[in-house]
């Protein structure tokens, strides 16, 4: 069996075209304008995309599924990326790959990639932003794989919010580049080049040293799922209110995206079974 063909998703109840789990989200095709390395771990994809509702595409930290190679016979193969910036003028959209050397269906769709190339994508379907409670002072901390997305939350920064972030990468351009809205303090946590991602715990430690009142904070952290399973345990243990919590998973060391999307499907699944809607499906509580 080919690598390509271990990395496809089935769906065979078609579950994942179902309104239930669409929503508002459509699938359409972008074309491929122009692909940057604005630093050395990132590769910026510029595209075109024709939206039936330009509107839904504002928000800030928008996901989309990117079908990355389509195995013959297969369900295509998708990766989820974050929409860094929408322009409504030129409805385009930037989407920023974190390069790795490894042979993923994400990277050798970047290496083929040309101007003028069209991949179906399907979304946008909006995570969630910091709560700009101005009574709280929000705390974001991220690791490289949720840069884009702490760029569009840093864009669209509502006057008068405070808040302070944390970024852990080995890659100092990628955490030059974000917006330094007024009211937020960004700090870096470089990580040595022989130090692997999701490896350090400097997201979780830092989060510890910050937060000593975390009543006055509201928190929104995405990383590696593991680190991020102590940040949901230990501010909840302290008495951080649940709704002050937004920590998302963003992939797991040691576990491919598509092994952690057949985990969700077979979740989702056995939830629908229940009677239960996506609203009730939590990705955290996932078995990964």
């Amino acid at each position: 069996m080919s690598a390509a063909r271990t990395e496809s998703v089935g769906d065979p109840a078609g579950i994942l075209t179902e309104q239930d789990h669409m929503r508002d989200m459509d699938r359409i095709r972008m074309e491929v304008l122009a692909i940057a390395t604005p630093s050395p771990s990132v590769a910026r994809v510029t595209a075109r995309i024709a939206p039936a509702d330009p509107s839904a595409w504002m928000p800030a930290n928008l996901a989309i599924r990117i079908e990355v190679e389509t195995p013959p016979g297969e369900r295509p193969v998708s990766r989820i990326y974050t929409v860094r910036r929408f322009d409504p003028a030129a409805s385009t959209i930037e989407v920023d790959f974190v390069i790795h050397e490894d042979d993923s269906p994400a990277m050798r769709w970047l290496r083929a990639a040309r101007a003028g190339d069209h991949v179906w994508l399907t979304g946008p379907r909006q995570h969630f932003v910091p709560d700009h409670e101005l009574a709280k002072r929000a705390a974001i901390f991220a690791d490289e794989t949720a840069i884009p997305a702490v760029y569009a939350i840093l864009n669209d920064w509502p006057e008068g919010a405070q808040g302070d972030v944390w970024i852990e990468t080995d890659d100092r351009a990628a955490f030059d580049e974000l917006p330094r809205p007024q009211g937020v303090a960004l700090n870096l946590l470089l990580r040595r080049p022989d130090q692997p991602a999701g490896s350090t715990g400097a997201l979780f430690a830092a989060a510890q040293a910050a937060l000593t009142d975390p009543a006055r904070h509201s928190l929104w952290a995405a990383g590696e799922r593991q680190e991020m399973r102590h940040f949901r345990d230990h501010f909840r243990a302290l008495g951080m209110a649940r709704q002050d919590i937004r920590v998302f998973g963003y992939w797991r060391r040691g576990t491919s995206s598509s092994e952690i999307d057949r985990i969700r499907l077979r979740e989702y699944s056995a939830l629908r079974q229940t009677g239960a809607r996506l609203e009730d499906f939590s990705d955290a509580d996932l078995p990964i």
